[in-house]
């Protein structure tokens, strides 16, 4: 096997070391930003952060802007992951999508750096090399998704609607509950998980039904695509 060498030109000794490493700023970046925002975020703040100097964030991330395309990439390919997991083990389409957004809440929730990504939003600031980088996530997400939808419409359960409609339309209405929910107020996380999911799913069934555990119609079974 060759060698390793770092963004400056640098053999690395430990390739291991320096993947945790370069993980505990992109942590660190993302707590940055949940608590001053991404445009006030700084590599100082970072540093700060960790505890160490800019010069160990330049050791692995050329800028502010590298650094937050490279969290940004890892929360979206974080949920595809998931997403494709879920999809694999669903029994049908209906327990597809009411576990993808259900997983969208609880990353949102319980993933720092996916939490971040949320928050952060998609910058118009960024180059454009750096937008087609999250972009290219963003695609490969999406059309998770919209394989999703069309599974549901070719099967008869979902009502035929544009796939991309459906699934940007979901997607939104089921981030969009970090920038409007304000922690410690009277919507807790617990009642928006128990809530959303079902909900939004009902806006796409043919038949939309009342979910109820003992009823007649009982919520899809939750799929665990893995430890958060």
């Amino acid at each position: 096997m060759g060698d390793e060498f770092g963004l400056r030109g640098y053999r690395v000794q430990d390739p291991a070391r320096a993947e945790a490493r370069r993980r505990e700023i992109m942590r660190a970046m993302a707590e940055v930003v949940l608590e001053k925002g991404l445009p006030d975020a700084t590599l100082e703040d970072v540093a700060a952060k960790m505890g160490t100097s800019r010069a160990v964030i330049y050791y692995q991330f050329r800028s502010k802007e590298d650094l937050w395309v490279e969290v940004a990439v890892e929360a979206v390919r974080t949920a595809e992951r998931r997403l494709r997991a879920i999809i694999a083990a669903a029994p049908g389409p209906e327990a597809a999508l009411f576990n993808a957004l259900r997983d969208l809440l609880i990353m949102g929730e319980h993933h720092t750096i996916v939490r971040a990504s949320y928050v952060g939003g998609r910058s118009r600031n960024l180059s454009p090399e750096g937008r087609e980088r999250v972009r290219e996530a963003d695609r490969d997400y999406e059309h998770a998704l919209m394989d999703v939808v069309k599974w549901g419409v070719d099967e008869g359960v979902f009502i035929p609607r544009d796939a991309r409609l459906v699934a940007y339309t979901l997607m939104f209405a089921t981030n969009n509950n970090f920038s409007w929910r304000r922690p410690g107020g009277p919507l807790t996380f617990e009642y928006i998980l128990a809530e959303v999911p079902a909900m939004l799913l009902n806006t796409v069934l043919v038949e939309p039904r009342v979910f109820a555990p003992h009823g007649p119609h009982p919520l899809p079974p939750v799929i665990d695509p893995g430890e958060v």
